[in-house]
């Protein structure tokens, strides 16, 4: 029988023990060590040796879960701006692109009309400078106030859209069903309001509903990049003091899965 002096000595102030199932695997060991049962105390082993191995292959993945919620809130930034600043916003930002752009084709013509003998930087300035103020023409033009993304984000073609589908719905669905599920309302109540509403207005809800998701996906992952190797070694700690006094003390030897080998004969 195994020494259980330390039987009782139980932590409950480590707020990860009942998350990571050390614990759990703590009472297991405990009663494996209490039973006498070498059999018991090895399945208990074989199930915490599992345990530390998956909390090691996160563990393993600290940078990669850091990269990734750095990406993720690089994307939380932009769609959040998107949201704030709404379509008119969107064509604002791409004026003062077309404008950047000028100046830097400008730059780039000045340098190809500079004096002196041609030669092939100077003709390659010229034909990038004539590339860059075409691009930005086609800025300004998108971003101009009667330019597509204004002309779409004042219009309400999505509220137009859901209005016309609401109006087939309601004449699909039996009446008594539409008014329960709307209060009396009917569908048609809800979907000809939202035709009123502008693209502006739709496209900044969903940017804002887009950010809101990513913004919790790099704060999971940030938070396994921080925490991932320090679970991992707080469970092996945990498993050392479990089975101490044990053949399996410090990572003793694995015990053989699976059962019995039958003898050929």
């Amino acid at each position: 029988m195994y020494s259980n002096d330390y039987m009782y000595a139980i932590e409950r102030n480590d707020e990860y023990l009942a998350h990571y199932g050390i614990r759990g695997m703590k009472w297991g060991v405990r009663k494996a060590i209490a039973s006498g049962n070498s059999a018991r105390l090895g399945r208990q082993y074989a199930k915490a040796q599992k345990k530390l191995a998956k909390l090691e292959k996160q563990a393993g993945k600290s940078k990669k879960y850091a990269r990734r919620a750095a990406l993720l809130g690089a994307g939380a930034a932009a769609a959040g701006g998107l949201a704030a600043a709404g379509t008119s916003g969107v064509a604002a930002a791409s004026r003062g692109l077309g404008k950047g752009l000028h100046a830097v084709g400008n730059l780039a013509g000045a340098y190809g009309r500079t004096p002196g003998k041609m030669n092939p930087i100077k003709r390659a300035s010229t034909s990038a400078a004539v590339g860059i103020h075409r691009a930005a023409n086609a800025l300004n033009k998108v971003g101009s106030n009667t330019g597509v993304i204004n002309t779409w984000g004042n219009s309400n073609s999505i509220g137009q859209a859901l209005k016309v589908g609401g109006r087939k719905l309601q004449n699909a669905v039996p009446g008594n069903i539409t008014a329960k599920l709307t209060g009396g309302k009917g569908i048609v109540g809800t979907t000809d309001k939202l035709g009123k509403v502008s693209n502006n207005t739709f496209a900044r809800i969903g940017a804002g509903a887009i950010g809101a998701g990513l913004a919790a996906g790099a704060a999971r992952n940030a938070y396994k990049a921080a925490t991932a190797k320090k679970k991992a070694e707080k469970f092996r700690a945990a498993m050392n003091e479990s089975f101490k006094g044990t053949k399996y003390a410090n990572g003793g030897n694995q015990p053989r899965q699976g059962g019995k080998k039958r003898r050929r004969r």
